[in-house]
């Protein structure tokens, strides 16, 4: 009996390591080692460079930076939520529209969006000119500070919430609505009393996203002259040449970041909210007076024209201007670049997240939470972090490898260090949990029982998932790969730091023509890539569609 009680445990603590188990634990442990890295910098000795920051600028960093977490999420939260509960439980006009419409502003980076209104309202921008003329309003209006960097997030960050709450909103049980109204309570008080606690879980994931790309974002904080730890790593490192104090300084903000992921874990404690029954049935939209329809598509419309149809607009009118004397045949190097770099490393990061998602599926015990855990810890950390990680990681292999370079002949002493190598790894370790997590809702879909099937007829997990499991999948692949383009190709910090040298992306020759003070140069470029990424949107939201349907 206790030899049989043994055996069962054994087995189930085992892990079955077959090739693919194999392959991704190598590949998670690839993935955590610059993350590592980074940590140990909060062990690291407090240098010269490192304590003239504390005696200066860390506070600022700090206070800021906890500023412009506080000021998106709460916005970003109250046009998000409210949106999504306006399309998805009431007709208004352009109601189809707007369901998917008011994603669109996802494409169009904020570094692009703070490159646009800053221009806007400058003394000689459109707006400030339209104002004096109409309305003879003379004073200036500077958003070129912290309050205009929450505004700027808040418009282009929302649709990470409003993508969340709707699809909660189109799963929510009418019952309870219906149950709310039958005694006689108002949709506002159904909502506030009934939804929202309900809906805290999605909307509390929404907004962490949207803090996770706020501390992740350089290129408008640098741009509008707003201190935040963002800024901070790059001058550290670049201007001051200090990697030991970048380190430092990023390990400081992870700790932030885990701080934010685990705040509201902390409050909730041990109260949850869940459905009381299994019969869940979509809301039915709800039809409302001419004034109060022509309200809430007035709303959802002055959105939208802030975070989408404005910026284009100005960008195409720029354009118009400057397309006689802009060096297209650079344009198109620039954009063959992005393309070939976004592709390539898209491809890889989705292979490598459907061999870690295939084999979390397949191995159901503690190696699968660590291969989970560590697909997804990348997107939590802020591009400029991860990137003194892979840069430190990668000089450290470039140092153990300088026999064998001078071996093949080699003079280079950075070879890994400033190839296209580091580039994709770095994408592949911030972007990583992007495809991983719709791969792993689609074999969540499929389950395993034709999986299992397929393995007593004698084939192997490699050709049971080409056979079988990849054409159950196939959309969910597809769905990952448009994702986690649309992140790598808007991609500005790991990008400007890790490219190779005299390399340029779309985004970076965008940052590169708004430092030389050519912010209107830059509208073709920009046109390109907000019109890629436009597509891409449109895209995923079509076929996420047609896999609901």
């Amino acid at each position: 009996m206790n030899s049989t009680l043994k055996n069962r445990v054994v087995r189930s603590l085992s892990v079955h390591l077959d090739s693919w188990s194999t392959l991704s634990v190598i590949l998670v442990i690839g993935i955590l080692s610059p993350l590592i890295l980074v940590t140990r910098g909060i062990f690291l000795p407090v240098n010269e460079t490192f304590s003239h920051l504390m005696d200066t600028v860390l506070t600022e960093y700090v206070i800021n930076t906890f500023i412009i977490c506080i000021g998106v999420g709460i916005f970003t939260s109250v046009i998000g939520v409210g949106t999504a509960w306006f399309v998805s439980v009431y007709e208004f006009p352009l109601r189809r529209f707007y369901s998917w419409g008011l994603i669109l502003p996802l494409a169009i980076p904020t570094y692009i969006a703070g490159y646009i209104y800053g221009d806007m309202f400058s003394y000689t921008g459109s707006i400030m000119y339209l104002l004096r003329k109409y309305l003879g309003y003379n004073k200036n209006i500077d958003i070129m500070n912290i309050w205009g960097v929450i505004g700027i997030f808040t418009f282009f960050f929302y649709p990470y919430v409003f993508i969340v709450m709707k699809s909660f909103f189109a799963k929510e049980s009418s019952t309870m609505i219906e149950a709310s109204q039958s005694l006689g309570k108002s949709m506002g008080t159904t909502f506030f009393k009934i939804i929202l606690p309900l809906s805290r879980v999605s909307l509390v994931g929404g907004v962490s996203l949207v803090l996770m790309e706020v501390l992740n974002a350089y290129g408008l904080v640098s741009h509008f002259g707003v201190t935040t730890f963002s800024t901070g790593i790059f001058r550290t490192w670049l201007s001051l040449g200090d990697l030991d104090a970048s380190i430092k300084l990023s390990s400081i903000l992870v700790v932030i970041v885990f701080a934010i992921l685990n705040l509201e874990k902390a409050f909730r404690g041990r109260r949850s909210y869940s459905f009381s029954s299994t019969k869940v049935k979509p809301i039915k939209r709800r039809t409302l007076s001419r004034g109060k329809a022509l309200a809430i598509s007035g709303v959802c419309t002055l959105i939208f024209a802030i975070g989408f149809a404005i910026p284009v607009i100005q960008l195409l009118a720029w354009a118009r201007v400057t397309y006689t004397y802009f060096d297209y045949e650079e344009l198109l190097e620039v954009l063959g670049n992005s393309l070939s770099v976004t592709l390539l490393a898209s491809i890889i990061i989705v292979v490598v997240a459907v061999i870690i998602a295939n084999s979390v599926r397949l191995n159901k015990l503690s190696l699968s939470k660590f291969l989970s855990k560590g697909a997804n810890l990348g997107y939590s950390i802020p591009g400029a972090v991860i990137a003194i990680g892979v840069m430190s990681m990668f000089i450290g292999v470039d140092r153990k490898f300088q026999g064998f370079y001078r071996l093949m002949g080699i003079d280079k002493t950075l070879v890994l260090s400033s190839s296209f190598v580091i580039l994709v790894f770095a994408y592949m370790v911030r972007f990583l949990a992007v495809p991983y997590n719709s791969i792993e809702s689609g074999f969540d879909k499929v389950g395993v029982k034709f999986h299992e099937a397929s393995r007593t007829f004698g084939f192997g997990v490699t050709k049971t998932f080409m056979k079988v499991d990849f054409p159950m999948i196939k959309s969910s692949i597809g769905g990952a790969l448009i994702l986690v383009f649309i992140e790598i190709v808007k991609e500005l910090p790991l990008t400007l730091i890790l490219r190779p040298f005299n390399f340029q992306t779309l985004s970076t020759f965008i940052q590169q023509y708004a430092n030389d003070e050519m912010i209107q140069e830059s509208s073709i470029p920009s046109l390109l890539l907000v019109g890629m990424c436009a597509v891409a949107v449109y895209a995923f939201t079509n076929m996420s569609k047609k896999k609901e349907s």
